[in-house]
């Protein structure tokens, strides 16, 4: 990764500018039609910090895998390959059976996937049934803009890094997708019913705009 983040300027009939860091540390700018670009160059500078920080935690989790380390719940452990017969989480470590070492990544992605479908939905079950609603079906993706989505139907998507992220976030995702069945907006009642379930919801909000770029393979 360069020093300076890559920056691209999208423009679209939107009313303000919104900074986004993707996975590999670029920089997605986006901005109103007619803005001046002297404007959306000020509005860079004004993030620089934030853009610094996030910045190095990619470095940081780029670090972590050349290490061995990866993010499961929020925790990080240590890939120790050995004579097991399937990926497993024991403790700090992330048991990898040595005899598939030569795809590693392709075994963790479906690994990691996999573990996500299962937590995810227990906890969108789990939460259904608290907040009295109901969904038609879950998907899972591996969006870079969007940790959860729900449809005009009740149809819920999630991104399947959020299993990298600790267990309250993960939650407080599922949480808000599911107040969408209720209230297909951000109005006050919507942010009431997530209330209701997290009281704590804006330090999960925090976490993720702090750290979602380095849930990362």
């Amino acid at each position: 990764m360069s020093d300076k983040p890559q920056i691209t300027i999208v423009r679209s009939r939107r009313k303000s500018i919104s900074l986004q860091m993707e996975r590999d540390g670029s920089i997605i700018v986006k901005a109103p039609h007619l803005i001046p670009k002297i404007l959306i160059d000020r509005f860079i500078t004004q993030h620089q910090d934030w853009i610094d920080k996030n910045t190095q935690k990619i470095r940081q989790a780029k670090v972590y895998k050349e290490e061995g380390q990866f993010l499961y719940l929020g925790k990080k452990v240590l890939l120790t390959a050995g004579n097991y017969t399937s990926i497993q989480i024991r403790e700090d470590k992330l048991l990898f059976p040595e005899s598939l070492i030569f795809r590693k990544n392709k075994e963790l992605t479906n690994w990691y996937i996999k573990e996500a479908k299962k937590i995810i939905t227990e906890q969108v079950e789990k939460y259904a049934l608290e907040m009295k609603t109901d969904y038609k079906e879950i998907t899972f993706s591996d969006t870079k803009s969007q940790w959860g989505r729900c449809t005009r139907d009740n149809r819920l998507q999630f991104s399947w890094r959020l299993v990298m992220a600790p267990q309250l976030v993960l939650n407080y995702v599922v949480i808000h997708e599911l107040a969408h069945t209720l209230e297909k907006n951000h109005s006050q009642l919507f942010w009431m019913k997530v209330r209701n379930i997290n009281p704590s919801y804006r330090q999960q909000i925090k976490w993720l705009k702090d750290n979602g770029p380095s849930l990362s393979m």
